[in-house]
C-alpha cells in the first residue's frame, strides 16, 4: 500500500516589534496550516533568515531601528525572489509606494481583516512564483548567449582561469542530474555556473593572480566579489533566482561563510551545488599559488569538510561524479 504523499507546509516569517500582535497573528496563520517563525525587529529578522528558509515575509512597516522598507531593501538584496507583505497604516499611500519601490510584493493596510488574510498570503506567493517560472520561461538564447560571452571574458583576466566557468557548468550539470532536479532548475544552475564569478570583473588583475600570500587588503577585494556579482544581476528580472545563487556560493553549511553568514538549508540548494563544484574544480586546476591536486585528494578535502563547509549530500553527489570522470581523464589536469 503506498504511503500518504508528503504535504508541503508553508512558512511565513512574521516581523513585528509588538509581542501581543506577534502572538495574535502567529496565532491566527498556524491555525490556518502556516509554519510561523517570529521576529521583533528588521535586524532580527535577517539574522533567522541565515538559518531558516521561509516562502514569504509579513512585515510592519513602522519597526524600531531598522524600518519595514529599510528591511525589504536589506532583504531583496539577499534574496530577490521572495515575497514580502508589508503593512501600513490605512491611507498612507507615499509609504505603500516607497515599500513597492523597495521590493515588497504587495502591502496590506490596518485594520487586517483575518478572514482574508490567508488569501492575500497564498495570492503572493503564488503571483512570485508565476512571475519566476514566467521569466524563466522568458529567458531567450540570446541571454544565454550573453552571459557565457560575460563569463568568458572574466575567465580571460586571469591565464589560470581560463574556460573557468564552462568546466563549472558542466560539472554542475552532472552533480544536479546526480541529484535528481528537474530540467528547469538544472537550466538555473547553469545559468549561475556560467556567470559565478561575474563579481570579479571589479577584483584587479594583480590580485588573482598573485602568486604569493594575498594581504588583509586583497582577500577583502576577493571576498567582495560573490554579493558584487549579484549586485550587477539583481536588476535584471530574468535573473533575480541567479543573483541569490551567485550571492551566496561562497556561504558554508555552518555559518562560517561569505557575504551573509547563512547557515544549512537557508543557503539556496543551487549555491550549494556551486560550491562543492567550483571547490572541486579550482582544486583539480593548477593556480597562481600552487598546483593541481588529484581527483581523489580532492575528494578527500571535500568529504574532511562536508556538514561544516559544504552540504554532505551533494558532497556525496560529487563524489558519484568524479567516479566518472576519473575513469575517463588523467589525475591531474592544468587549467
Amino acid at each position: 500500500m503506498g504511503g500518504k504523499a508528503e504535504q508541503i507546509v508553508t512558512t511565513v516569517l512574521l516581523v513585528d516589534d509588538e509581542h501581543d500582535v506577534r502572538e495574535m497573528l502567529g496565532d491566527v496563520l498556524v491555525a490556518f496550516g502556516y509554519k510561523v517563525h517570529t521576529a521583533s525587529s528588521g535586524e532580527t529578522a535577517l539574522e533567522l533568515l541565515k538559518e531558516n528558509p521561509v516562502d514569504l515575509v509579513l512585515c510592519d512597516l513602522c519597526l524600531p531601528g531598522m524600518t519595514g522598507i529599510q528591511f525589504t531593501s536589506a532583504l531583496y538584496r539577499m534574496h530577490p525572489q521572495l515575497p514580502v507583505v508589508l503593512i501600513t497604516a490605512y491611507g498612507d499611500i507615499e509609504s505603500s509606494r516607497a515599500a513597492l519601490q523597495a521590493g515588497a510584493a504587495d502591502f496590506i493596510t490596518k485594520p487586517l481583516e483575518m478572514t482574508t488574510l490567508p488569501f492575500i498570503l497564498e495570492n503572493n506567493i503564488q503571483r512570485k512564483r508565476l512571475e519566476i517560472q514566467r521569466l524563466q520561461d522568458e529567458r531567450a538564447d540570446v541571454l544565454f548567449k550573453a552571459i557565457k560571452a560575460m563569463a568568458a571574458a572574466i575567465d580571460a583576466k586571469s591565464h589560470f582561469t581560463g574556460k573557468h566557468s564552462a568546466r563549472m557548468a558542466d560539472l554542475c550539470l552532472e552533480i544536479g542530474a546526480e541529484m535528481g532536479l528537474s530540467q528547469e532548475r538544472l537550466n538555473t544552475l547553469e545559468l549561475a555556473a556560467h556567470i559565478h564569478d561575474v563579481g570579479k570583473i571589479g577584483t584587479p588583475d594583480s590580485v588573482l593572480d598573485k602568486p604569493g600570500k594575498l594581504t588583509d587588503e586583497e582577500w577583502v577585494d576577493i571576498l567582495k566579489h560573490p554579493s558584487m556579482g549579484a549586485d550587477f544581476l539583481t536588476g535584471i528580472d530574468e535573473l533575480a533566482e541567479v543573483a541569490s545563487i551567485v550571492r551566496h556560493h561562497h556561504e558554508h553549511i555552518d555559518g562560517s561563510g561569505y557575504p551573509d553568514g547563512l547557515k544549512g538549508k537557508a543557503i539556496p540548494e543551487l549555491a550549494r551545488i556551486l560550491a562543492v563544484a567550483d571547490a572541486f574544480e579550482a582544486m583539480t586546476s593548477d593556480r597562481p599559488y600552487r598546483e593541481a591536486i588529484s581527483i581523489s585528494e580532492a575528494l578527500k578535502e571535500l568529504r574532511a569538510h562536508a556538514g561544516t563547509q559544504f552540504d554532505a549530500a551533494v558532497v556525496e553527489a560529487m563524489v558519484r561524479v568524479a567516479d566518472r570522470i576519473n575513469s575517463n581523464a588523467p589525475q591531474k589536469r592544468a587549467a
